[in-house]
């Protein structure tokens, strides 16, 4: 249920950005007593290609938003990851549960998870503009969370000027009906090769979901698909590949060094915007999630004092970014727990 604060005071929070990220730091201060409101670039009814597989602490933050259980009902559980290293020979398994949370790693279309979280904002009264290019210098709000992307205009604006960097890799992503043969549902499996990373997983409902990640010196080098899925093709995978009902064309991946700044007076960087991720990561929607529900967090600690909160809240996630974005080989991200994302931890008297 939705806290309120005292009448007449209130506090006052506009988020840049109807994404992942902005939809949910939305929601998440609303949970926690704020008057609302959210500006989006992009039309309402964008169509937004791709999926994300979701790490079991955003499955807590999406449940603590009240939208886990839809976001479970259309996506399906990612139990374990399978890796082969096609050169060395090396192959590691681990599970994809963690202590403490109740969902493992979910699987779900972007649009899908995009859809719940926008229709969670209409129910609890947020307000969201679409098609609105606002900036920090049109809003006036107690707080201002900049949730617009990679390559944020928030993050010039407070003055950090670190801009995304290419990480030497493009991908392409495509899906077909069925799973394919001879491999496990629900198990995420990847094959490291001389020219970059291959990867799939599937469930009996939804499919296959396969992306290859390809070296190349350039961001905007075309390479055909015959030679980004051939690493494929050597996998049981290669069954369904031709008959994909959908590939995307060549997408340039980039990353951005979190060390810069993240907030300045009441405007804070949550997301892509303060420390955006390539998908060999595995953490860009989960990071943005928790960031999301751990800066509502640190505000109800913080008796609504925004500078103390956004201070505690960079020190907080900062080298969990910083970990994820220079990782130490052989090293699994960090994770967080169940009650990290307890919004009602540290309530203040009288909020």
């Amino acid at each position: 249920m939705l806290n309120t604060r005292r009448a007449g005071n209130q506090m006052r929070a506009s988020v840049i950005g109807c994404g992942i990220a902005g939809a949910s730091a939305a929601l998440a201060l609303a949970e926690i007593g704020c008057a609302v409101e959210v500006d989006e670039a992009a039309p309402q009814f964008t169509d937004h290609q791709g999926w994300v597989t979701l790490g079991p602490s955003a499955m807590t933050g999406l449940d603590r938003l009240g939208v886990a259980e839809q976001v479970w009902a259309v996506g399906f559980p990612v139990v374990s990851v399978h890796t082969v290293d096609t050169i060395t020979g090396d192959v590691t398994d681990f599970p994809r549960y963690e202590a403490t949370h109740r969902y493992p790693s979910t699987h779900v279309w972007r649009r899908d998870l995009l859809s719940i979280v926008r229709n969670r904002l209409d129910e609890v009264g947020v307000t969201c503009r679409y098609g609105s290019t606002a900036s920090v210098g049109d809003l006036d709000a107690d707080l201002i969370v900049g949730a617009d992307g990679a390559w944020s205009a928030t993050r010039r604006a407070i003055g950090n000027c670190t801009e995304p960097g290419y990480t030497g890799q493009i991908i392409r992503y495509g899906h077909h009906p069925r799973p394919a043969p001879g491999l496990p549902t629900g198990v995420l499996h990847f094959w490291r090769h001389h020219n970059g990373v291959v990867g799939y997983v599937a469930d009996a409902r939804d499919g296959s979901f396969w992306f290859s990640r390809y070296n190349s010196d350039s961001p905007s080098l075309r390479v055909d698909l015959h030679t980004m899925t051939a690493a494929l093709r050597d996998t049981p995978v290669r069954e369904i590949l031709d008959a994909s009902c959908w590939a995307s064309n060549p997408i340039a991946l980039y990353e951005l060094d979190p060390n810069g700044r993240w907030h300045r007076d009441h405007t804070v960087l949550i997301g892509d915007a303060a420390h955006a991720l390539s998908p060999a990561a595995g953490r860009g929607a989960t990071s943005a999630i928790e960031d999301a529900v751990i800066l509502a967090r640190h505000l109800r600690e913080h008796a609504y004092r925004v500078g103390e909160a956004l201070e505690s809240f960079t020190t907080n996630r900062r080298p969990i970014a910083l970990a994820t974005y220079q990782p130490t080989h052989g090293q699994r991200p960090a994770t967080i727990s169940a009650h990290e994302l307890n919004l009602t931890a540290g309530r203040s008297q009288g909020q």
